[in-house]
């Protein structure tokens, strides 16, 4: 390799995270063409493990590295949600819904993962869903740091909706609703800025009905007329019962009563 091919693959590799995966997209921005990055493959500088995407030779990266690039190089709202963002948060000590080697991923709207990271294998399964659950101007994500980064995680009081979004089944309500007894600290001011932007009604129905059944003390300072319920009744949890007050089928009393 050439002296000065040399030279800026040392520059690339300075400005480059540890532990995280280098797209096309930013290696562009750093003055590498498709046909250098081919030859820095070649030389042994570069791994490529998938279409525009390449890691640092002998460089570890987990999933978080990949999430990562998707955020900070190529702008993508793609963000560790709901269960996922919770144990992150260390808010969620019971196993989560479906497979404790899963990690959950929202994406604001239709927005496709590159083909890099979906046939990637990240040693955690990765369930990814592209959803306008809010408003687009609301945001409420933290930063959860790791190795020499950070990514965008949701904050715990939209996890929890996001957690119940993604309930589908009697065991995934259950679950939800063990984990939800542990959210007594959330802050009301932006669990109401999240319920009033929420587009799901199934969702703000039934985070109100298991803030009542936990006692959480916040909820005495939402004001639930400001929050759309919509009408009419919502099947959620198959064979129960349903609540007079949100209009939601949930488990019967003797189901509920050890939560």
């Amino acid at each position: 390799m050439s002296t000065p091919n040399k030279s800026k693959i040392n520059l690339v590799l300075q400005k480059a995270v540890p532990g995280t995966v280098l797209t096309m997209t930013w290696l562009a921005e750093q003055g590498v063409s498709k046909d250098l990055a081919r030859k820095y493959v070649a030389s042994g500088w570069l791994k490529r493990i998938g279409r525009g995407a390449y890691v640092r030779t002998g460089d570890t990266v987990d999933w978080k590295g990949a999430v990562f690039s998707l955020q900070a190089q190529l702008g993508m709202s793609v963000h560790v949600a709901a269960f996922s963002a919770l144990q992150l948060k260390g808010l969620a000590h019971y196993l989560p819904m479906g497979n404790e080697n899963s990690i959950q991923l929202f994406s604001d709207g239709a927005e496709r993962l590159p083909t890099w990271f979906s046939e990637t294998d990240w040693e955690i399964r990765v369930e990814h869903r592209g959803v306008r659950l809010f408003d687009s101007e609301n945001n409420s994500l933290s930063e959860v740091e790791h190795k020499s980064f950070s990514i965008r995680v949701s904050s715990p009081e939209r996890a929890a909706l996001e957690m119940l979004y993604c309930v589908k089944s009697n065991s995934d309500f259950d679950s939800a609703h063990e984990v939800f007894a542990g959210l007594g600290a959330l802050r009301p001011n932006e669990i109401q800025t999240l319920l009033n932007a929420c587009n799901s009604v199934r969702v703000k129905r039934t985070f109100l009905w298991m803030a009542k059944t936990c006692a959480h003390p916040w909820l005495k300072y939402i004001d639930q007329q400001k929050v759309d319920l919509g009408s009419g009744k919502r099947a959620v949890y198959q064979g129960g019962m349903l609540d007079q007050e949100f209009l939601i089928t949930v488990p019967k009393k003797e189901e509920s009563a050890d939560v």
